[in-house]
């Protein structure tokens, strides 16, 4: 029997909910270790509509969208912003559908995709070893998942050198569930924020043990493997210590750099969004990047469709890369939709 097969029938009747906890997407108020409610990360709908303040933005960057980015828009600028499709189905009462394990894909010249429909992980490619960027829900998933898919292709997993975990939650895996395996097993380094180590080591499960704790990553550090340098930028909103790591891709030979955001479009203050709009300005324009890519496949776009489409055509053009004007309309697009969110939960908060 074929292993890739019999690890794909075995994952497909996984729900798509599975490992979600609503903690830090709800918008409601959350219970965080301690007991103590987090405020509310999104407003509601009657809000973000109501306020017109927030509404001249979301006008500001419909005009930015055009033609060619409404998808975007519609995505972007809605009141909960980019979301999860298990948890927008879970939002409007429709019943989860079947996960499963996605073919390996190559994503870039030097960037493969693995893992589930719901979940993935990053392997990055370098003349001195691999870069593995999260590490899915589970042991048994970097297990019988992420390993094997890796060995498909013909990827040591012995070569991972770094693990970089794009965050954490408290009680929650769906990034770091792999990371105590695969530091066992293989012996990489494991990075991730400080915030996010303070604050998921405590909360850590039993039954889900994670990484030891090894390199803390601070806002504007570099990580620099072979030919690759990945820069990181904290991402505060989605947890204390979500990571942008900007990637220098390829793509057909040609240089490219992208935005991996760890987590969703959730900057719910100002200091959040100060944060988030100084990375826009002096990384994501000043590098030029093209493209975002998150863990979770169809939060900023379609990525399972545009991973078919690579698949189907490697030679062709890649979806995932907009392009530099493009790209810098959607940074703004993202911009001026966080900026209106903010301002819906402030004019909320003063009623």
């Amino acid at each position: 029997m074929d292993p890739a097969n019999d690890m794909r029938r075995k994952f497909t009747a996984v729900s798509i909910a599975i490992g979600i906890a609503l903690v830090l997407h709800a918008p409601t108020a959350a219970q965080r270790g301690g007991g103590a409610a987090r405020p509310p990360i999104y407003p509601t709908k009657q809000q973000f509509e109501a306020s017109a303040d927030a509404q001249k933005h979301v006008a500001a960057a419909k005009a930015l969208a055009g033609t060619d980015l409404q998808t975007e828009f519609e995505n972007t600028c809605s009141y909960t912003g980019p979301e999860r499709a298990a948890l927008r189905r879970e939002r409007l009462g429709q019943p989860p559908v079947k996960d499963y394990t996605v073919e390996p894909t190559k994503i870039f010249d030097n960037v493969w995709f693995m893992g589930l429909a719901s979940q993935g992980a990053f392997v990055i490619t370098t003349t001195q070893g691999l870069i593995l960027l999260d590490t899915l829900n589970t042991t048994e998933e970097a297990r019988d998942i992420l390993v094997p898919s890796m060995q498909k292709v013909g990827l040591d997993p012995a070569q991972i050198k770094y693990i970089v975990l794009t965050h954490g939650h408290p009680g929650q895996t769906d990034h770091t569930g792999g990371a105590n395996y695969l530091q066992k097993t293989y012996h990489p380094r494991i990075m991730m924020a400080k915030e996010d180590w303070d604050a998921t080591l405590p909360a850590q499960k039993p039954e889900r043990p994670l990484a030891q704790r090894d390199v803390d990553i601070k806002h504007g550090d570099k990580l620099t493997l072979g030919d690759e340098t990945l820069t990181f930028t904290i991402l505060y909103g989605h947890t204390p210590g979500t990571l942008g790591i900007f990637i220098p891709v390829k793509w057909h030979g040609q240089p490219h750099v992208v935005l991996l955001h760890g987590g969703g479009l959730q900057h719910p203050n100002r200091d959040s969004l100060t944060r988030f709009e100084s990375v826009i300005r002096d990384y994501s324009l000043r590098m030029n990047a093209e493209g975002i890519l998150n863990a979770h496949p169809g939060i900023y776009q379609d990525t399972l469709a545009d991973m078919e489409t690579i698949r189907k055509n490697p030679g062709g053009s890649n979806p995932l890369l907009y392009g530099k004007e493009r790209a810098t309309r959607y940074w703004k697009i993202m911009d001026e939709c966080a900026t209106a969110r903010v301002i819906a939960l402030e004019q909320a908060g003063t009623k």
